[in-house]
């Protein structure tokens, strides 16, 4: 056991270490930082979801319907541990990249399957803790409960993340393993993990009709959730009735699914991984014409390779793009002739209420393309994925500017079909074209902005000592201070809108920041982030 626990806080310091860049894990500051910077990670975001929740009870408390507001915080966490935990499976249980190190470790196979087991539910439990802390604080200040309450919901607490770790464990080895099969293995793991995605996400929609009412919504979400996830319904009688057996069975299933799955893997793990981290089957080499092209392209097709090659890189930047194109293109239908043909036709206005849709669109329209754009930051991770191989970057005879346009040219190509689909928009809508022209011109500057401040910060804040994608892409410091930075602008933007009464006024307001603070990126970024790239000892 004592191995075991040793296992779990070495891999638990890495994960940190990755997340914050803090260099070797095994240096008492590094740790000191570490999880320093974690408790105010964990402290900053519990406060966020502390008053998004205090907002959600305001007006489930005016509809008498605070009663049902564990139970969907409850499978809002369950469903948040479930989409993210599929990818993190490959990397943390099967194909990490010390797989061999620790295999030759003097731990037996069941010692480290436990250990990976135990760092996937740790890490998991943050997010948890995160969520379910805030709304059990919340709930007891608007329904004033007894003791009872947060006794169970404390022993609860540490049961929620058992099945949907096993669930998404059982998704995300199957399609790691189904993508082994294939040649373009990681094109397939891309494609089936949007597809399940967006199933998990829409799923929903087509269960019941819905109600007209926030308290018959609310109900009827209730009612699915608790029929979908039948964990929920014992759940809400163990919290809320503080029915004993409820709570009883909720943690004997949420516990037995858990170690059934455990003993699953640990008997399948070896061969997992043989299989994960061999590949695919390739096709006979045939020597074609080679093509020389200028040092820009070449990298930037390098960096286009990456960025394909590795499904979590795609899944965190490019989602909000794929949700976005999806959006419009079934906007789109709805307005043309062929949602006429299907009868799927409607008035849009009159269906959000708004009776100048397009209108409203107008005004808001760059708060919420500038909202996607932030999202979709490549940059914020692409000096760090460079990993060891940085040195070969460095030694090839080309300047740094080039080496950081190609980068920023990824991430602009990435968000391009977003502006495509704000025109198509436009021209559905029939925003005027002042209006029209602000949100494209906003768009444009929103996309250079974030490519060359993601760039910026993660030169700034680099990491190249990671062991999965993932962390990098995900969790690291540059990622965090690069979506953070965007949400600022995000704030002002939305300031300027409700301070200046013309509207077009206050964005071209923001047009002139925008543009203004590009320009000072621009600058620090050829003058201050060449000097560190430069000094990069990989």
């Amino acid at each position: 056991m004592k191995k075991i626990i040793r296992l779990v806080s070495i891999q638990m310091g890495a994960v940190l270490t990755d997340m914050l860049s803090l260099g070797d894990s095994r240096k008492k500051k590094s740790k000191i930082l570490g999880y320093g910077g974690l408790t105010l990670f964990v402290i900053s975001m519990s406060l966020l979801f502390f008053m998004y929740v205090f907002m959600i009870s305001e007006g489930l408390k005016m509809f008498d319907s605070l009663d049902i507001m564990p139970t969907l915080m409850m499978a809002i966490t369950s469903v948040i541990v479930l989409m993210t935990t599929i990818f993190k499976i490959k990397g943390t249980i099967f194909a990490f990249k010390d797989y061999d190190l620790v295999m030759s470790l003097p731990v037996s196979t069941t010692g480290i399957v436990a250990s990976r087991l135990l760092l996937l539910y740790g890490l998991n439990m943050l997010f948890v803790c995160m969520i379910m802390i805030p709304a059990t604080l919340v709930y007891g200040m608007k329904a004033n409960p007894s003791l009872g309450f947060y006794i169970i919901s404390l022993i609860t607490l540490f049961c929620i993340p058992l099945v949907p770790i096993a669930l998404a464990s059982i998704l995300g080895t199957i399609v790691a393993y189904i993508s082994t099969r294939f040649r373009h293995r990681n094109l397939f793991n891309i494609i089936f993990s949007v597809v399940m995605v967006l199933g998990l996400m829409f799923f929903p929609s087509f269960l019941g009709d819905g109600g007209q009412e926030i308290v018959d919504m609310s109900r009827l979400l209730t009612n699915q959730v608790n029929e979908l996830y039948p964990l929920a319904r014992l759940y809400t009688k163990a919290v809320i009735s503080y029915d004993i057996w409820s709570l009883l069975i909720f943690i004997g299933i949420s516990l037995g699914i858990f170690m059934l799955y455990s003993l699953v893997i640990g008997r399948g793990f070896k061969w997992l991984n043989s299989k994960m981290l061999t590949g695919g089957t390739r096709t006979k080499f045939k020597m074609g014409e080679q093509k020389v092209n200028t040092p820009f392209v070449a990298l930037y097709k390098k960096e286009m390779k990456r960025f394909f090659t590795t499904p979590v890189y795609v899944l965190n930047t490019g989602f909000g793009v794929i949700l976005g194109t999806l959006g419009v293109i079934a906007l789109v239908v709805i307005e043309s002739p062929i949602g006429d043909y299907f009868d799927i036709s409607f008035d849009i206005g009159q269906y959000m209420s708004v009776p100048e849709i397009g209108g409203t669109i107008g005004v808001l329209g760059p708060l919420m393309i500038s909202f996607f754009i932030i999202l979709s930051s490549t940059t914020s991770a692409s000096i760090s994925l460079e990993g060891k191989n940085m040195w070969l970057l460095k030694s090839l005879p080309v300047s740094e500017k080039t080496i950081f346009f190609s980068k920023i040219g990824v991430n602009i190509t990435i968000l391009a079909p977003l502006i495509l689909d704000l025109i198509l928009l436009l021209l559905v809508m029939n925003v005027d074209v002042d209006q029209g022209l602000i949100m494209i011109i906003v768009g444009i500057l929103s996309t250079i902005f974030v490519s060359q401040f993601g760039l910026l910060i993660n030169i700034i804040l680099p990491n190249f000592n990671w062991t999965t994608e993932t962390v990098v892409v995900k969790q690291s410091a540059s990622t965090l201070v690069t979506l953070l930075g965007g949400f600022a602008l995000i704030v002002i933007q939305y300031l300027l809108i409700g301070l200046i009464q013309i509207e077009n006024m206050a964005h071209i307001i923001y047009i002139t920041l925008l543009l203004i603070v590009n320009l000072v990126i621009y600058r620090i970024l050829m003058t201050y982030g060449v000097k560190k790239f430069r000094g990069f000892l990989v």
